[in-house]
C-alpha cells in the first residue's frame, strides 16, 4: 500500500511540476488545467483500465480517451489559451495511467497467484503426511503383535515407545518444520521397534556423525526411506544390513542409507505404497531446487543406497 501511494506521489509531482515549469499562465489558473489532468488520470485509472481495457474493450478505450483529450484541450484552450503542447500532457497522463493501473492488476493477480501455488503445495504436503502415518503405524503395530506372544514386558515397552510416537505425528507432524533432535528421537524409536523381529544375522546402525540438533527439518520427511530399507533389505535366510547415517549443521543435511538387497524378487527396491514417489514429491515441495537424492543399486547390485543432501540457506 505505501509503495502505492508512493508511486502516486511520485506521478504528481512530476505531472505538476511540466506545466508550472514551462507554462506562460500564470501559477493560480494552472490548477485548472491539471485539475483536468488529474480527473483524466484517476478516470482511466479507476474505470477505463479495469472495467474496459481489461476485459478485451480497448479501441473502446482509446476511443473514449481520445475524445476526452481533444475535448479538455479545446475546453482549455478556449478559457486559458493553451497551445498544443497541452494535448500531449494529456497524452502522456493517460499513458502513465493505463501503464500504472495494468502493472498494478498484474502485480495482484502474480500475488495471487503465487498465494494459490504455496497453499496448493503446503495442502500436498500435508496429504503426504497424513498418508505416512498409517503406513508406519502398521509395521510397528505387526512387530509389537509378533512381540506380545512370547515376551509380555518387551510388548508393553514397545507400545509405551510407540505411543510417544504418536504423539510426534499428531502434533509434531502439524508443523512445518521440527526440530532435527525430534525428528532423530522418532527414527531411533521406529528403528528400535522394527528391531524386535529381527534375528542376530541383521546388523542395523543409526550413527548421528556431529549433528546439529537444534537444525529444523520438514517432519516425517525420512522415515518412508527408513521402511523401505527394513522392507527390502532384511533376508532371514542370509546375513543382512542397513547402515543409516545423518550429519546436520545450519548449512546442510545429509542423510545416507544403505541396505543388503535380498532376492525376494524386487531388487530395483521401488517400495510399497507411497514409498519412494512420497520421498521424491515432500522433497520437492519442501526444497525445490535445495536438495540432490542418488539412490539405487550399487553396481554389483549387492546394496542399495539413497543418499540425500539438503541445502538450508540457498
Amino acid at each position: 500500500m505505501k509503495i502505492k501511494i508512493m508511486s502516486h506521489l511520485a506521478t504528481w509531482i512530476v505531472l505538476f511540476l511540466i506545466p508550472v515549469t514551462i507554462s506562460p499562465i500564470p501559477f493560480p489558473y494552472q490548477l485548472l488545467p491539471v485539475g483536468a489532468v488529474v480527473a483524466l488520470f484517476y478516470m482511466n485509472f479507476f474505470w477505463l483500465t479495469p472495467y474496459h481495457y481489461m476485459k478485451g474493450r480497448i479501441l473502446f478505450c482509446w476511443g473514449v480517451n481520445l475524445l476526452m483529450v481533444l475535448g479538455i484541450g479545446w475546453l482549455m484552450h478556449r478559457i486559458l489559451g493553451v497551445r498544443v503542447g497541452y494535448l500531449v500532457y494529456l497524452s502522456v497522463a493517460v499513458i502513465i495511467s493505463i501503464s500504472m493501473r495494468l502493472g498494478s492488476i498484474w502485480q495482484q493477480s502474480e500475488e495471487a497467484r503465487l498465494k494459490a501455488e504455496a497453499a496448493r503445495a503446503d495442502a500436498e504436503l500435508r496429504d503426504l503426511r497424513y498418508q505416512t502415518n498409517p503406513h508406519f503405524l502398521l509395521n510397528t503395530l505387526n512387530n509389537i503383535y509378533a512381540l506380545m506372544t512370547f515376551d509380555t514386558k518387551r510388548a508393553q515397552d514397545a507400545i509405551q515407545q510407540l505411543s510417544a510416537m504418536l504423539r510426534h505425528v499428531l502434533y509434531d507432524n502439524h508443523e512445518k518444520e521440527i526440530k532435527m533432535e525430534d525428528e532423530i528421537e522418532f527414527l531411533q524409536s521406529y528403528i528400535s521397534l522394527m528391531k524386535i523381529r529381527q534375528s542376530g544375522e541383521v546388523d542395523v546402525t543409526f550413527d548421528v556423525e556431529q549433528a546439529d540438533k537444534s537444525v529444523r527439518i520438514v517432519p516425517l520427511i525420512l522415515i518412508p526411506l527408513v521402511e523401505n530399507a527394513f522392507k527390502h533389505g532384511i533376508g532371514h535366510a542370509q546375513p543382512s544390513f542397513i547402515h543409516i547415517t545423518l550429519k546436520a549443521d545450519n548449512s546442510h543435511i545429509d542423510f545416507d542409507i544403505k541396505n543388503s538387497v535380498v532376492p525376494n524378487g524386487d531388487n530395483g527396491q521401488k517400495g510399497h505404497g507411497i514409498g519412494l514417489t512420497q520421498v521424491q514429491k515432500r522433497l520437492e515441495l519442501a526444497y525445490p531446487g535445495n536438495y540432490t537424492w542418488q539412490h539405487g543399486l550399487t553396481d554389483d547390485a549387492s546394496v542399495y543406497d539413497s543418499h540425500i543432501i539438503i541445502n538450508l540457506h540457498n
